[in-house]
């Protein structure tokens, strides 16, 4: 067989190919495709669940930073949702940069784990474990954010020179919103 007849050969079969899919797939068809008429999906059925607005989540970083500022230093504060997605991050003008990243992962490791990393801080010296996962931090700083009881985000204080005044910002922040 010649070059040019493997080619034509080739383009046959890559076009029976391409119609054969066309005839099997309806929404590849150019008839259209309507979906069988199925009942509508009541209220009732789908599940609500409170959820951190953007004005709370900025309410509590400005109160967390003023806090810092107000003693002293300048700290970074994040803020995330109940899915560990950021919802605001501030960092003080003469704030390090990496306390930009250890604020999230403590908001991130509050509100993942539902606990203060205070605590998280506490378990892994019996279960070394949680010091090793990727984009959590166990040093104090992070506290979990609840809202009618239910865990809502996180929020996260790095840049004070111990944790304990990181959480004392972020616990004050969270106490001044409720």
């Amino acid at each position: 067989m010649t070059r040019k007849s493997l080619t034509v050969t080739a383009a046959l079969v890559a076009a029976g190919a391409v119609t054969s899919v066309l005839t099997i797939l309806p929404s590849a068809s150019a008839t259209p495709h309507t979906a069988p008429a199925r009942d509508s999906v009541s209220s009732t059925r789908l599940g609500t669940a409170p959820y951190l607005t953007l004005s709370a989540a900025k309410k509590i970083s400005d109160i967390a930073m003023q806090e810092g500022i107000k003693k002293g230093y300048p700290v970074s504060v994040t803020v995330v949702d109940r899915d560990g997605v950021v919802i605001n991050q501030q960092r003080a003008d003469t704030a390090t940069g990496a306390t930009v990243q250890v604020s999230f992962e403590k908001a991130y490791a509050a509100g993942g784990f539902q606990t203060p990393t205070a605590d998280l801080q506490n378990a892994a010296k019996t279960s070394p474990g949680f010091t090793y996962i990727p984009g959590f931090s166990v040093l104090p700083g992070g506290v979990p954010i609840t809202v009618d009881g239910h865990i809502v985000g996180g929020i996260g204080v790095s840049g004070a020179p111990t944790g304990e005044l990181d959480a004392d910002f972020a616990n004050t922040a969270l106490k001044a919103l409720s």
